[in-house]
């Protein structure tokens, strides 16, 4: 059981990763290492726990990649009102595929248990 759960998790990184790179090949930007600093502390917090050894080595991979680019981190942000047609319909997106991920997750765990 535990093996699936891996194995999910990790083939949802690594489509995350793909739509990240076709992201990036449309929209030129510097990374955010903030960003990068903080979901690496959530996912090594999740994967700990949970004993996903994936998880929680992506997790200490890409805080210490944000913590050796603190100087670049970016200290303004920009209101979701403020951002363009497509780059809402990505952010829109992404929120919504991590949502039904979420209820997804929940919904696995109280039928497992």
């Amino acid at each position: 059981m535990d093996q699936i759960i891996t194995w999910v998790v990790l083939a949802v990184l690594i489509g995350f990763g793909i739509a990240a790179i076709l992201r990036n090949s449309k929209f030129k930007q510097d990374p955010d290492y903030y960003n990068l600093f903080v979901i690496g502390i959530i996912w090594l917090a999740f994967g700990i726990p949970l004993s996903i050894k994936p998880l929680w080595a992506l997790g200490i991979a890409l805080a210490i990649t944000g913590l050796m680019n603190k100087k670049k981190w970016k200290r303004e942000k920009v209101s979701f009102k403020d951002l363009g047609k497509e780059e809402k319909k990505v952010h829109f997106t992404a929120i919504m595929v991590g949502l039904f991920l979420l209820l997804a997750a929940a919904i696995f765990y109280l039928i497992s248990n």
